[in-house]
């Protein structure tokens, strides 16, 4: 087996091994991610996210950057601000803020810092 072979992971939408994101305030939120290389510990890294029609995730603080990929269907925070599939979004170190999703999305996330959960009436 080469270096690369065993180093390699591929995750993909279809894949069984999607679990419930714990979602603090929101414990009925049908948000499903599936781990890629996130570290709870240090939270940084990747993971594959799914998010129901009509769902929502928690507010939060950004303690370092955010980018996440929009795959598939629609995601709007709560500034009114909407993206769609196929936006690449950056947020910086700093930033707050939660997003509801009316159809359904796909998205990829990557952290470079944890998050932490904040009340809705902070942002």
């Amino acid at each position: 087996m080469t270096q690369l072979q065993s180093t390699r992971i591929v995750a993909r939408f279809e894949d069984t091994g999607f679990i419930r994101m714990r979602m603090e305030g929101l414990p009925d939120e049908q948000v499903w991610w599936k781990n890629v290389s996130f570290d709870e510990e240090t939270g940084q890294g990747s993971y594959l996210m799914k998010m129901a029609p009509g769902t929502r995730s928690t507010p939060h603080i950004h303690h370092g950057p955010e980018e996440f990929f929009v795959l598939e269907g629609d995601l709007t925070d709560h500034d009114g601000f909407s993206y769609r599939s196929g936006d690449f979004v950056s947020l910086t170190a700093g930033s707050s803020h939660f997003s509801r999703t009316e159809a359904g999305c796909l998205l990829v996330v990557t952290h470079r810092g944890a998050t932490e959960t904040i009340q809705e009436k902070a942002l």
